[in-house]
């Protein structure tokens, strides 16, 4: 019985759990930054009303807006190299060991913000530290590499997508956990209480990986993949050497995108990373000046309500996953279904745009609601082109670029919100639109090229 529950509830639980502290983490810090940032431009006096002093919330917002991107910038270049190298050696490695270190030093970088808020003295630049911690474990980027990798060792081909869909909708619903207790434990109580919090869910996703889940693959063996693509038995499968050096690693990770595949398969990953990468920019984006954007006057939303705002619009893309995903599946084309979430996005970018009202908000959070769609879609089609050895080089490449939009969504954005705050604050969500439209074309794109399983036997090391 334990085996049986355990082939069923495999990653889903750690990736709750994580991303449950991310998007808890995410406001509070964006909060703690501004909330530095006041005390060491301003009195007490002003910090306290600081939504009713038009100009110093905007000083504060700007130069709140800067730090932000700082911040990113550090963690997602510090991040890549760990995630090269993670995603190939897991191929030979441990999955695992890509789920527990992010979790770990984000208890450590949960503890180092606890410090900063406690501690007056601390200026607000020392959460650059606590950035690095996060992104030399790699981050978010290693768990979701790992995780997905692990579904594509245990997963055939025709159940893949709905399991990774599934794993993608416990971001959402870890996001409406997230969003939740962070508006109200904001409002309510303190910064302590929140990064408290914070390290405990990743604090339990460390120690259910340790205890419950169980390894993909034999180490320094294939996966089941092995069979799916060659044929035989578990017996049969090759052990490989995960000794190399890290520049095998690298050379082994960027080789994923470079070699020769049959028919237009090399095309096609490629297609699809940019697709990801455009996808992701607006997540980022979107996650990085949602809070300026609604605390700003008309929406003037307070720490409370832009929790529940997060929330629903989380809950409601996670229960949307759940609950029509793999009806859609047998109805509807993987890329058909990609380019619905894709559509609704945009609508929910340009509601988000021009809105003045809550309701307007909150309308655009449902228009949100099939987002998770597209993603999902692409990461499955990536893993049925990827060889069975490589199948976290693939996904850490995938992860990589993600990584990378971080970067680029914090200079885009940060840069250009602060700079239209003054005449058009919702410029960025139609900066973020016009990314899903072209995203929307290369999805059609990738429809029209047939995709060719791999047929090359894999070579031993």
């Amino acid at each position: 019985m334990c085996h049986r529950l355990r082939s069923i509830i495999t990653v889903e639980p750690v990736i709750f759990l994580f991303m449950t502290g991310i998007f808890l983490q995410t406001p509070a810090f964006q909060q703690l930054i501004l909330t530095k940032v006041c005390q060491e431009t301003y009195n007490d006096s002003i910090c306290r009303n600081i939504q009713e002093n038009k100009e110093e919330f905007k000083t504060v917002q700007s130069r709140g807006s800067y730090i932000m991107l700082i911040h990113i910038a550090i963690m997602s270049l510090l991040s890549i190299l760990p995630a090269l190298i993670l995603g190939a050696w897991s191929d030979m490695g441990s999955r695992r060991v890509g789920m527990v270190l992010p979790c770990v030093f984000s208890v450590a970088s949960g503890a180092l913000y606890i410090v900063i808020y406690y501690v007056k003295n601390m200026n607000v630049y020392w959460t650059f530290a606590s950035s690095a911690l996060v992104g030399i474990s790699g981050g978010h980027v290693s768990m979701f590499l790992s995780v997905f990798s692990y579904l594509a060792d245990i997963t055939e081909s025709l159940n893949r997508t709905f399991r990774m869909g599934i794993a993608e909708s416990m971001t959402f619903l870890g996001g409406t956990l997230g969003f939740l207790l962070s508006g109200t434990l904001l409002e309510h109580s303190t910064f302590t209480i929140v990064f408290g919090v914070y390290c405990g869910c990743n604090l339990l996703g460390a120690l259910y990986v340790l205890i419950w889940l169980q390894e993909s693959k034999p180490l320094n063996r294939y996966s089941r993949l092995y069979e799916e693509y060659i044929g035989g038995d578990e017996s049969e499968e090759r052990t490989i050497s995960a000794k190399k050096s890290v520049a095998t690693y690298i050379k082994n990770s960027f080789s994923t995108i470079v070699k020769k595949r049959e028919g237009q398969n090399r095309q096609k990953i490629l297609l699809i990373l940019l697709c990801v990468f455009l996808i992701n920019l607006c997540n980022v984006g979107d996650q990085t000046i949602s809070l300026l954007f609604l605390t700003y006057p008309p929406r003037s939303f307070n720490n409370e309500l832009y929790g529940w705002y997060t929330s629903s619009k989380m809950l409601i893309s996670g229960i949307c996953i759940i609950c029509t995903f793999r009806w859609l599946l047998k109805h509807i084309r993987e890329t058909w279904l990609a380019n619905i979430g894709v559509t609704m996005r945009t609508i929910s970018f340009l509601l988000m745009a021009f809105s003045t009202t809550k309701w307007m908000v909150f309308l655009s959070g449902i228009m949100h609601a099939p987002s998770g769609y597209s993603i999902a879609v692409l990461r499955s089609i990536s893993s049925k082109i990827a060889y069975p050895n490589e199948q976290g080089a693939m996904f850490s490449i995938m992860a990589s670029v993600e990584t990378i939009c971080l970067l680029f969504a914090a200079a885009i954005f940060n840069g250009i919100y602060p700079a239209t705050l003054s005449t058009f604050p919702g410029m960025c969500f139609i900066i973020m639109a016009t990314f899903q439209i072209i995203t929307f074309v290369l999805i059609q794109w990738i429809s029209e090229i047939p995709t060719e399983l791999p047929k090359v036997i894999i070579n031993e090391e």
